[in-house]
């Protein structure tokens, strides 16, 4: 059985002013958060994703400031480390997740999700893309004033921090507007996100500092919440609204 809406052609969100689009955090989110008009958007499982989000940046600081009180500058950076560390894996995830979903759909399944896909392909290119404006301007720039004809990369600079900003919190937060291909993908990518960096996590040794009950509990206790938090919003799309991932597949 296939449903209608999986052939239907993506569409935006309707004209809106351009004007918009100068404001680093408005241009961010547009482009960073789904927006596909008929994917079904579940409040209750936004807000604990939000919550849970939440509480993981807020037990990173916590701990980094009880053990690493010598550098309280680190203990402070090290949510927003973790949050570029996670950008980095879903930026290796995301694509090969999106090819193995499309790869196993039925074959008059695959266009329609390679259309979708734009969506996750622009949050991506907005990331790499002013993460790497900002590197490349930042190297070549060293040791240089920006002055004359050189303030209005000073200007594009300042706004690219911005929005990088932006699109990196909405890009992680959103799993990179998988939900525009399909409902079932933001957690099936985030449980393989958080798998991927607790090994990561394991192999660099993360967290030695702590003690091991402390250190095992924000090593493990990730994963093991976002997993479950996965498992449950499946159970409620396949409840509330039909979605499963055999029947996103065509299968």
């Amino acid at each position: 059985m296939t449903d209608a809406p999986l052939l239907a052609p993506y569409q935006g969100r309707g004209s809106r002013p351009w004007a918009a689009w100068l404001l680093p955090p408005v241009a961010a989110r547009r482009l960073c958060r789904p927006s596909r008009p008929d994917r079904i958007d579940d409040r209750a499982t936004r807000a604990v994703q939000r919550a849970r989000a939440a509480a993981g940046f807020v037990v990173i600081l916590g701990v980094a400031l009880a053990y690493q009180v010598a550098d309280a500058v680190e203990a402070v950076t090290e949510p927003w480390v973790q949050l570029i560390q996670n950008c980095v894996v879903l930026v290796l995830v995301v694509p090969v997740g999106l090819v193995l979903f499309v790869r196993a759909a039925r074959p008059d399944l695959r266009r329609g999700y390679l259309r979708r896909a734009r969506g996750p392909l622009c949050a991506l290119l907005a990331v790499a893309g002013s993460l790497g404006f900002i590197l490349v301007v930042s190297a070549t720039q060293s040791g240089n004033s920006f002055r004359g004809s050189a303030f209005w990369l000073l200007f594009l600079l300042t706004w690219m921090i911005f929005f990088g900003l932006g699109a990196l919190v909405n890009g992680v937060a959103n799993v990179f507007r998988t939900a525009d291909v399909h409902e079932v993908l933001p957690p099936l990518v985030s449980v393989a996100l958080v798998w991927v960096n607790l090994v990561v996590d394991l192999v660099s040794g993360k967290y030695g500092d702590a003690p091991d009950r402390v250190a095992a509990f924000l090593l493990w206790g990730g994963p093991l919440t976002v997993t479950c938090l996965a498992l449950w919003e499946l159970r409620r799309l396949r409840r509330g609204h039909g979605l499963t991932l055999r029947r996103a597949l065509g299968r």
